[in-house]
C-alpha cells in the first residue's frame, strides 16, 4: 500500500524536500523547493533515501536540480536500482572538498562521492551530474594532480554494477573511477570537461580503472582535457568498445609502476572501434622509471614499481588529427631527469595495433620506447595506416626536413622479424607524450 506521506504528497504536490518511501522504493525531492528555489544542500536526503532502500528497493532522483554540498558514502547496496531523473550540481565549495573529499587510495586522489554495492543498475534515465568543475579549472591553472580535488563519482568494491545512460557535464577532476570491482558495465555514457575561460581541464579523464577485472565499457563519448579511458595498475579482462574521444589524450594503459612496494599488473585489454578527433595522444601505455623521485609532473613522488603490461590490443581506431597517435613511454611525468629514463621495472610484452587509419597532427604515428633493461617482446602493428594532415592534403610538412611519416622505436625485440612496424628513427628514452612540433 501507498504510504501516508505518498498519498499527500500525490494530491497536494507537498513532496517537497525530504524523502518519500514508498515500500522498497524511496523518491527524493530537493530541499531548495522549500526554501523559495534558493540552493540548499540535499546530501543528507540522498543518503537517507539509499539508508532506506538500498538494499532490495530502489532510489530514484525525481526530475529536479539536486544541491550536493557534501561528500556522501552510499556503498555496500544490495540490489539496488536507482534511477537519475533529475540534475545533481556539486558545490563550488574548494576548501570544503578539498579537507572532505573521500580517499581512494591511489595516488593522491579523492572523490566526491563513493557508490557501490552487489547487484546493482544505475540509469542516468535523462538527468545529469554537473560537478561544475569550472571553479577547479580555473583555480588549479593547468596544474597537475591537486590532493584533495574530488573524482565527481567513485564505483567502489562493487560487484555486477550496471551503469547506463550517464551523463557527466564539467567534472571537478576525473569524471568516474572504478576501483576493487568486478564484474562492471558501464554502458551510454557522455562526459563534458570543457572550460569557459583561458585554462584547461588538465586531469578531467573520462574514466579510470585500478584494481578491478572484467569491465565493460561500451558507447561512449568524452571531451575533455586528459585520458579519455585509461587502465591502471592490476586492471584485467577490460573491454573498451564504440568510443569517441574529442581533444583529451585518448586510451591509455597506466600510468603504472609507480610504487616501488605495490607491483602493478595490467593484461587481457582490448580497446576497439575508437574515434579519436584532434586528441594529444592516440592509444598508449605509459610506465613511470625505475628510479623513485621525490617530484614529478605528475605532481607527487613517483616511480621505482614493478609488474607486467602484457596481452593488450587497439584495434579498429580512426584518427583525425592526433599529435601522437602511438606510444610506449617508460619514463611518464619524468622526462626532464633523462639520467634515469632508461630504468623502469616494468615489462611490457604481447601488444598489438591494429586497423588505424586516418591522420597525425605532425609527422609522427608512433614512438616505442622500452628499456634496454628489458626490452618489449610480441610488439606488432598490423594495418596501420597514419598519414600526416598536411601530407593528406598534399602540403610540405614546415620546420622539418623529414616529409614522410615517422615511427621511432628503441628496444622491440622482434622489430626486425615478426614486429610489422616500420621503424625509421631510434625512440629517444626522454621522449615525452605531449608533440608541439615535427620532428626533425
Amino acid at each position: 500500500m501507498l504510504s501516508q506521506a505518498f498519498i499527500i504528497c500525490f494530491l497536494t504536490a507537498l513532496c517537497v524536500g525530504y524523502v518519500v518511501n514508498n515500500g522498497t522504493s524511496c523518491y527524493l525531492y530537493p530541499e531548495s523547493t522549500t526554501h523559495f528555489g534558493q540552493p540548499v544542500d540535499d546530501s543528507p536526503s540522498i543518503i537517507q533515501a539509499f539508508e532506506l532502500c538500498g538494499t532490495n528497493g530502489s532510489v530514484i532522483f525525481t526530475n529536479n536540480t539536486f544541491n550536493v554540498g557534501q561528500a556522501m558514502n552510499t556503498t555496500n547496496l544490495l540490489n539496488c536500482n536507482v534511477s537519475l531523473q533529475g540534475e545533481l550540481l556539486f558545490s563550488t565549495n574548494v576548501p570544503y572538498w578539498l579537507s572532505h573529499s573521500y580517499n581512494v587510495g591511489l595516488q593522491n586522489q579523492s572523490t566526491a562521492w563513493l557508490f557501490g554495492g552487489m547487484n546493482v543498475t544505475f540509469n542516468g534515465s535523462g538527468g545529469s551530474i554537473n560537478g561544475q568543475g569550472q571553479t577547479w579549472y580555473t583555480q588549479n591553472k593547468d596544474n597537475s594532480n591537486e590532493p584533495g580535488r574530488p573524482i565527481t563519482i567513485t564505483f567502489f568494491n562493487s560487484t555486477n554494477l550496471v551503469v547506463d545512460r550517464l551523463t557527466i557535464i564539467q567534472p571537478q577532476f576525473w569524471a568516474t573511477f572504478i576501483t576493487r570491482s568486478m564484474n562492471v558495465i558501464l554502458t551510454n555514457v557522455y562526459v563534458n570537461a570543457t572550460s569557459d575561460d583561458q585554462y584547461g581541464t588538465v586531469n578531467t579523464d573520462g574514466s579510470d580503472i585500478w584494481n578491478s577485472h572484467d569491465i565493460l565499457y561500451e558507447n561512449w563519448v568524452v571531451q575533455n582535457g586528459d585520458d579519455c579511458i585509461a587502465a591502471k595498475g592490476n586492471t584485467t579482462n577490460l573491454h573498451v568498445k564504440n568510443v569517441t574521444c574529442y581533444e583529451g589524450n585518448g586510451m591509455t594503459i597506466g600510468s603504472v609502476g609507480q610504487y616501488p612496494n605495490s607491483p602493478d599488473y595490467v593484461e587481457n585489454v582490448l580497446f576497439e572501434d575508437v574515434r579519436l578527433v584532434d586528441s594529444t595522444d592516440g592509444a598508449y601505455i605509459k610506465t613511470w622509471q625505475g628510479v623513485t623521485q621525490d617530484s614529478t609532473g605528475n605532481g607527487d613522488a613517483g616511480g621505482g614499481g614493478s609488474g607486467y603490461v602484457r596481452n593488450v590490443t587497439f584495434r579498429n581506431f580512426e584518427l583525425a588529427n592526433v599529435g601522437l597517435p602511438i606510444q610506449i613511454t617508460q619514463c611518464i611525468y619524468s622526462e626532464s631527469e633523462s639520467d634515469t629514463c632508461d630504468t623502469s621495472k616494468m615489462q611490457v610484452s604481447d601488444i598489438t595495433w591494429q586497423n588505424f587509419t586516418g591522420t597525425s597532427r605532425y609527422n609522427i604515428a608512433a614512438s616505442l620506447f622500452c628499456t634496454s633493461i628489458h626490452g618489449c617482446p610480441n610488439i606488432f602493428f598490423k594495418d596501420v595506416n597514419v598519414t600526416s594532415v598536411n601530407a593528406s592534403l598534399g602540403l610540405p610538412l614546415s620546420g622539418t626536413a623529414l616529409q614522410q611519416e615517422v615511427y621511432q622505436c628503441a628496444n622491440i625485440v622482434n622489430q626486425n622479424t615478426t614486429s610489422g612496424i616500420p621503424c625509421n628513427r631510434l625512440a629517444p628514452d626522454d621522449f615525452g607524450q605531449t608533440v608541439t612540433m615535427n620532428i626533425s
